[in-house]
C-alpha cells in the first residue's frame, strides 16, 4: 500500500497529547544537544510514527525557530521526500523483519558527508521489527555516530531492541492521552458515534483508533462477537471458526481477542464496572469466570500474537486459542487439534 504524502503524515504530529514530547525535542535543538540517538516508544498507535517524522524534520529544518519552519530549503525538500540527508527504512514488502542489509546500507548513507552541510537524518519505523543482526549492525553508529547524524527509532515493544541500542539512545515514551481528549481529538478528525468503541479496541491509542475506523475494524469486532456466543446453547465450532480467522484479517482478529479476555477479567475483577459491552463490541462474559484459565488464555492470546507476525501457520494458532476458549469460557468439550511435527 503506497503511503500518504509527508504532509499528511505530520499532521497527527500536532494533537496535544504530544506537545509535551515536541518541546523536550525543541529545547534539545535550540541548544544544540539534539542526541545522536532518540527512541520514540509507546502504544500502537499513540503518535510515536508521526513524532518521528516532526523530529527529522525540526533537524533538517534550517531556520532558528523552535518549529520547523516549512519554509526553507531543508523543509521543502523533506515535505517533498526529496531531502538528500534524510534516510527512511522500514519492514520490506513480503518481509517479517528489517534486515541487517538494510541497517548497513542506512549505516553507509550516515557515514557520508551531509549534502546540504547540515545534519543527516536516519529514521527506523518500526525499530523493534529489527532482528538480532541487524540491532548490532546499528550498535556501532550509534555508539561512534558521525557528526551531525541523529537516528530516530520509533518502537512500541522495547523489549525487541537488543538492551545495548536502547542504553545508547534517549527514550522518549509516548503516553496515550486520557479517554475524554482523545475522543474530542477524534472528533475533530471524523465526527462519528463510534469512538468510545474503537477507542476501546485500540487501547487507548488515538491514532490506532483512527486506522481500526478506515478498516471497518468495528464491524470486524461485531461479526466477531456474534461467531462467539459463548452463553449460546451448544456453544460454537472453534476447529471451524479457526479455519475461517485465519484467513481473513488475523492479526486484528487476534488483537480484539485479547480485548475481550481483558475486559472480561477486568469486569471479573472490578464488580462495580459498569457494563458497556455493546459499546465495545463485545460478547457478554459467562456468568461465573475462571480466572485462573482467563489469565492463562491471555498470555497465550498474547504470545499467538507475536507469533503471527513471523512465518507461522495462523490456521494452528487459532485452533489452539479457540479450543481453549470453548474449554474455558463457553462450557465447551472440544477436542483439542494433535500438534503436527
Amino acid at each position: 500500500m503506497e503511503r500518504p504524502p509527508l504532509a499528511d503524515r505530520l499532521v497527527p504530529a500536532r494533537a496535544p497529547w504530544l506537545a509535551a514530547a515536541r518541546q523536550r525535542l525543541a529545547d534539545a535543538r535550540s541548544s544544540g544537544r539534539l542526541p545522536h540517538g532518540i527512541l520514540l516508544h509507546g502504544l500502537p498507535g499513540a503518535g510515536q510514527s508521526p513524532l518521528a517524522l516532526w523530529a527529522a524534520q525540526l533537524a533538517l529544518c534550517e531556520s532558528h525557530s523552535e518549529v520547523p519552519c516549512g519554509r526553507c530549503g531543508g523543509c521543502v525538500l523533506f515535505l517533498a521526500g526529496n531531502h538528500p540527508d534524510f534516510h527512511a527504512l522500514d519492514v520490506e514488502d513480503n518481509a517479517s523483519f528489517i534486515k541487517v542489509d538494510q541497517i548497513r546500507d542506512l549505516c553507509g548513507k550516515l557515514a557520508m558527508r551531509s549534502y546540504r552541510g547540515h545534519h543527516k537524518v536516519g529514521l527506523i519505523d518500526p525499530a523493534d521489527k529489527m532482528n538480532v543482526n541487524s540491532n548490532n549492525a546499528l550498535l556501532k553508529t550509534l555508539e561512534e555516530p558521525p557528526e551531525d547524524t541523529v537516528l530516530l527509532l520509533v518502537a512500541s515493544r522495547t523489549d525487541r531492541l537488543a538492551p545495548t541500542v536502547v542504553s545508547r539512545c534517549q527514550k522518549i515514551r509516548i503516553a496515550t492521552p486520557g479517554r475524554a481528549d482523545a475522543i474530542d481529538w477524534l472528533t475533530g478528525v471524523q465526527r462519528r458515534d463510534d469512538w468510545p468503541s474503537l477507542l476501546a479496541l485500540a487501547a487507548g491509542a488515538p491514532l490506532k483508533a483512527v486506522e481500526l475506523a478506515d478498516s471497518g475494524a468495528l464491524d470486524l469486532a461485531r461479526e466477531m462477537a456474534a461467531d462467539l456466543k459463548p452463553d449460546s446453547p451448544g456453544g460454537f465450532d472453534p476447529l471451524a471458526l479457526a479455519d475461517s480467522w485465519s484467513k481473513d484479517r488475523p492479526a486484528d482478529r487476534l488483537a480484539w481477542l485479547e480485548h475481550l479476555v481483558q475486559s472480561w477479567i477486568r469486569r471479573a475483577s472490578l464488580s462495580d464496572v459498569v457494563n458497556n459491552n455493546r459499546d465495545n463490541a463485545l460478547p457478554s462474559p459467562p456468568p461465573r469466570l475462571n480466572m485462573k484459565a482467563a489469565f492463562e488464555l491471555l498470555d497465550r492470546v498474547r504470545e499467538a500474537r507475536t507469533l503471527q507476525e513471523g512465518p507461522v501457520n495462523s490456521l494452528l494458532l487459532f485452533e489452539d486459542l479457540l479450543v481453549g476458549f470453548a474449554e474455558a469460557f463457553a462450557g465447551g468439550s472440544a477436542v483439542r487439534p494433535e500438534t503436527q511435527g
